[in-house]
């Protein structure tokens, strides 16, 4: 389905530096952004362009979405300014109605122009006019002043690196690491990715690479570099007072519409979980029909497999949905495509998942709404239901809770089964202390674990990576630490490598700036109970749902990786667990991994993640020549 407007939004790739004192173009620096430029390639094959004055150099890389003209052409140079931008503002026509009004003119028709006049007049103040998603780079030549930005929740991504009296910048790290030096390897980022399974910003896998933390913008200049947060200071100002369900229904709708404009076909991720299936009536509640896609498994267990309720459910709002199916062969002619687009180590397996239905559907649609976000804004998570459950500890002896620990089963064969599972991984992460507990349901590995394999004890993660959840109490507190932690450094890295690589644009209205603005506002009894999570999107949409799917178990997005390590995708973990391999990592304990490899090939414990942690950093030691 085609929706036609006149708007400019569009996604992209950038890479850029500036050097105060002087920038000298030479036929060497011409071949990195050369090397940039086939790194950035699959975030904007449509178009290439360069800006080179005597500071800096800026590439920009081009998917056209929305107003297909040469006039929106970047990098864009208006009077003093350049800019690369990498987004979509949805509310750019107002904004530029008021600039209008301010005396400002415009040749294009898009949103880029807009947030080069929008700086001038206002500042960094105009970042908080923006609704969109978005990371750019704006350079004033004639005062030698680069300021670089990032959206509030960090959907689009931007890293850098500074030397002396340069600074670099890049979209993603592999092409910030073709335009300079990348430098040592952080010993913390490979502590998070052991930990996590991804890298917690703003590390990245190089100590001299930075991501810009969401929420943040930058000022480089001969005055120095100053970082500083523009979103998340104001968070508690910013607040939307809750008041009905009608209102929560109502803004999800809007924050749908908003990302229905395409010039291109759109489509809708399909899982047959409540998020997607909210986005999906809103879709059908605008009169709009339009292709769902979901991720099938064919001969797994069924816990996997969401595809049957999904093709229901868009059956009954009348839409065509196609079903992906994911086989080992598939996965293995791939791997290395999927792998490759991580960009740097990143352990989430689901990734896979997205890789392969962003390949699938490219022909099809361009732009594709995902339900991401909304697990973490309404209490989705089955373990935000066990923060319910801690009054139980106090009549449970220790005795009884370490057996039980023992010997209940990691198995989600059926339901009874994965409830136990449940329950056990309750027992372990358990502590009184709530923030607490939130850091031991994310991390993978115990104390003695990681002492053994790294020789060293686990370093605390840092309260300001959690900015802003002071302003919150009980479990909202929990949900916005997953927010700005796991949200970010995981989910979103996995929307954004996987759907890039591929050339699509996801859309995540749950990640509207509104609606997270009244989510955690909404008392957290209204989103989670004793035994389901998510209870005040069940009762929005508890009219306009059919019953049996109200009544769905909450799945996880997740892929059979047990199964196709040991068949299929076996050769991975013997390569990735050659002694070479772990003397990169600096593993003091090897025994530990062969212990993990053992436990796993017998089927005694499911070691499979921690496997393919050290699949994802092998993958990207090889291809970055680091081993």
């Amino acid at each position: 389905m085609l929706f036609t407007t006149r708007l400019n939004n569009k996604m992209c790739g950038f890479a850029g530096t500036v050097n105060l004192n002087h920038l000298e173009r030479t036929a060497y620096l011409d071949r990195q952004f050369e090397i940039a430029y086939k790194n950035l390639k699959s975030r904007g094959p449509d178009d290439k362009g360069i800006w080179v004055d005597q500071n800096s150099y800026f590439l920009h890389t081009r998917l056209k979405i929305l107003d297909l003209s040469v006039e929106s052409a970047q990098p864009m140079h208006k009077g003093n300014y350049v800019i690369c931008f990498n987004g979509e503002i949805y509310n750019f026509r107002e904004i530029k109605a008021e600039l209008i009004k301010k005396g400002h003119s415009f040749i294009s028709n898009g949103d880029t122009e807009i947030l080069i006049s929008a700086w001038k007049e206002w500042g960094e103040i105009m970042l908080e006019k923006l609704d969109g998603m978005f990371s750019f780079a704006i350079w004033d030549k004639k005062n030698k002043n680069l300021f670089l930005a990032r959206d509030r929740f960090g959907k689009k991504p931007l890293v850098y690196c500074l030397r002396n009296n340069s600074i670099f910048f890049a979209s993603d790290v592999k092409s910030l690491a073709s335009i300079t030096k990348a430098g040592a390897i952080s010993k913390k980022a490979i502590n998070s990715l052991f930990r996590f399974r991804f890298i917690s910003e703003p590390m990245t896998i190089y100590e001299d690479f930075i991501k810009l933390s969401p929420g943040s913008l930058m000022k480089f200049n001969s005055y120095g570099v100053k970082a500083q947060d523009w979103y998340y200071k104001n968070i508690k100002k910013n607040k939307i007072a809750f008041s009905s369900i009608d209102q929560l229904k109502d803004l999800i709708d809007k924050s749908v519409n908003k990302r229905l404009i395409s010039d291109v076909p759109l489509g809708v991720f399909l899982s047959g979980g409540i998020d997607s299936a909210a986005i999906l009536d809103s879709v059908a509640q605008h009169g709009k029909k339009v292709p769902t896609f979901t991720v099938g498994f064919k001969n797994q267990n069924k816990y996997y497999d969401e595809s049957v309720s999904a093709k229901k459910i868009s059956n009954y709002y009348g839409f065509k949905n196609k079903t992906i199916y994911l086989e080992q062969k598939t996965i293995l002619n791939h791997i290395d495509n999927i792998l490759d687009a991580n960009d740097e180590p990143f352990a989430d397996s689901s990734a896979i998942a997205m890789h392969m239905i962003s390949h699938s559907v490219k022909n099809d649609i361009k732009v594709a709404l995902t339900g991401d976000g909304g697990d973490e804004l309404f209490g989705g998570y089955n373990k935000y239901i066990s923060y319910k459950w801690k009054k139980l500890m106090l009549f449970l002896p220790h005795k009884l809770k370490l057996s039980l620990i023992k010997n209940l089963s990691d198995s989600k064969e059926n339901r009874f089964l994965n409830f136990t599972r449940k329950f056990k991984r309750f027992l372990e992460n358990y502590d009184n202390d709530s923030s607490k507990m939130q850091i031991n349901y994310l991390d993978q590995l115990n104390n003695e674990e990681f002492l053994k394999l790294f020789g060293f004890d686990k370093q605390p993660i840092s309260e300001s990576l959690f900015r802003g959840s002071n302003y919150f109490s009980g479990l909202n507190k929990i949900l916005f630490r997953d927010f700005r932690f796991s949200m970010l450094g995981d989910m979103l890295v996995k929307l954004d490598r996987h759907s890039m690589a591929n050339s699509i644009e996801l859309r995540s209205p749950f990640l509207d700036k509104d609606l997270v603005n009244l989510s955690f506002n909404i008392p957290a009894e209204k989103k989670i109970g004793f035994l389901k999570g998510k209870l005040i999107i069940r009762d929005c949409y508890k009219n306009n749902f059919p019953n049996w799917y109200l009544k769905r178990a909450k799945r996880g997005f997740e892929v059979p990786l047990n199964n196709w390590l040991k068949n299929d995708l076996r050769y991975l973990v013997e390569e990735s667990t050659m002694p070479n391999v772990l003397e990169s990592l600096n593993i003091k304990n090897k025994n530990i991994i062969h212990n993990w490899k053992k436990e796993f090939y017998n089927g005694k414990k499911d070691n499979s993640w921690k496997l393919w942690v050290i699949i994802t950093y092998y993958h990207w030691a090889k291809r970055s020549r680091v081993i």
